[in-house]
């Protein structure tokens, strides 16, 4: 037997893996339904993501299992015009193209990039001639200034890279997070270079998603596996070892196991390995988490004034006295999203910059993202239907170092037969890393116990 802890998207892809291979194995999960972070909720003819709306097509994981499970036909691209915003002291402008995560590529998109003032233009033209950093590992902000100029740290790093993780700049780990950043400028002393010269014009976009919501994916996979093997509602309450077995109470439930996959949150890894490896537990402890909040507003279309040509804006937080962080145009994102005649937006708040956030009330909460939504794109009247949905201590910080602790933690883990980690706590970003993660962590157990 195997046992999985967790049945987020790491702990459905293992068993997945496992399923396909013919392994016994049973999924403990402490919350009453499967997906972790990934759900979708269908209200009033609208599609609304609670958590991640999406996949990066350049990551192939999530989408090869998309195919596997025959959602093939399911899958769908952002609806052009596929331009994001950065929202600066209340105008919106509009990310250059070429880019990759806010730089622009040529010099022709740097001097049309008004975002930025015409001296941050000029240092950014210079970046090919940057000497190469010499450390290893540094933050995102100090890459971003390094590399960029000091003016990218608060207009683009902040808002695009610390949104999209919820993180502080100045502690998120640029090698753990933008890998490629950090290889392109080891490879070609230069990241305007290299990428400008693999940057494919047009395209489908660099995001997917399925024409029911990520919630597709999750119920594909459960249904997929056998009859009775996830139990819900069941926190794990203790962890033994008996020789070469694993012993799991969860739920009023004992499991033997010779193999732990360990695909909960690093706090949780963190308690249950400390009978066993105090050096181990706090490598897992020391992981970071932000909680966040996402609110979805729905409108009739005429209660937006603007056009919502695109597909959302970030925040540069320092330009703006605003509590949201970003607002997602989803209906004008994907399509099928909100009923004919009527738009969908979703707005961010919370993170490592707003940690009280989780806090408010979601009366308060609605309040402040249909207010700040609605000076920025002329919005006068209340939402006609609203949604909260709150990620307590949900997001994994990969801050600095991060790669050199999870290096560490997998050779205290080696003396620890039959007991593998995996998840967002750990090596993965995003939902196809994870995919990824899981499913190797998946044979890894198979083989272990000889299938």
């Amino acid at each position: 037997m195997i046992a999985i802890v967790g049945a987020g998207i790491t702990g459905l892809a293992a068993a997945h893996e496992l399923a396909i291979r013919g392994a016994p194995f049973r999924v403990i999960e402490a919350a009453s339904r499967p997906g972790g972070l990934i759900y979708t909720e269908h209200a009033n003819g609208f599609t609304i993501e609670a958590g991640p709306d999406a996949v990066l097509a350049q990551k192939p994981a999530a989408l090869a299992l998309c195919h596997e499970l025959g959602l093939a036909p399911r899958i769908i691209s952002t609806t052009p015009p596929r331009t994001a915003f950065v929202l600066k002291r209340g105008h919106l402008h509009p990310l250059p193209s070429p880019s990759i995560l806010g730089i622009p590529l040529t010099t022709r998109a740097i001097a049309r990039y008004d975002l930025l003032p015409a001296a941050a233009r000029a240092r950014l033209v210079l970046e090919p001639f940057v000497s190469a950093g010499t450390a290893a590992d540094e933050s995102v902000g100090a890459f971003f200034r390094r590399r960029f100029g000091g003016a990218t740290v608060d207009l683009i790093a902040a808002p695009l890279l610390g949104g999209i993780h919820a993180g502080d700049i100045h502690a998120l780990s640029l090698r753990s997070l933008v890998p490629r950043f950090a290889e392109a400028e080891a490879r070609d002393g230069s990241v305007l270079r290299a990428f400008a010269r693999t940057q494919r014009p047009g395209g489908d976009g660099l995001f997917r998603s399925l024409s029911s919501g990520m919630g597709e994916l999750v119920s594909s996979i459960e249904r997929r596996l056998p009859a009775g093997s996830i139990q819900y509602d069941s926190p794990v309450e203790r962890l033994v070892r008996h020789g070469s077995i694993w012993r799991i109470a969860a739920g009023g439930i004992v499991t033997d196991a010779r193999v732990v996959i360990l695909a909960a949150p690093a706090p949780v890894a963190a308690r249950l390995l400390a009978p066993f490896d105090d050096h181990a537990a706090a490598l897992c402890a020391d992981v970071p988490y932000v909680s966040t909040v996402s609110v979805a507003l729905a409108y009739p279309r005429g209660d937006v004034a603007h056009p919502l040509e695109g597909s959302g804006f970030v925040v540069a937080r320092r330009y703006n006295d605003l509590r949201i962080t970003a607002c997602t145009w989803v209906s004008s994102k994907w399509s099928g999203r909100a009923p004919a005649g009527h738009v969908l937006l979703r707005a961010f708040i919370g993170g490592a910059h707003d940690p009280e956030a989780i806090n408010v009330s979601d009366e308060r909460l609605i309040d402040i993202a249909w207010r700040e939504i609605g000076g920025v794109l002329g919005i006068t009247q209340e939402p006609a239907m609203a949604r909260v949905y709150r990620w307590r201590n949900a997001g994994a910080q990969h801050n600095v170092g991060h790669l050199a602790r999870m290096g560490a933690l997998e050779r205290r883990l080696a003396e620890l037969p039959g007991m593998l980690v995996a998840g967002s706590g750990f090596r993965s970003i995003g939902i196809p890393d994870c995919v990824a993660d899981g499913r190797a962590a998946g044979a890894a157990a198979a083989h272990a116990i000889g299938l």
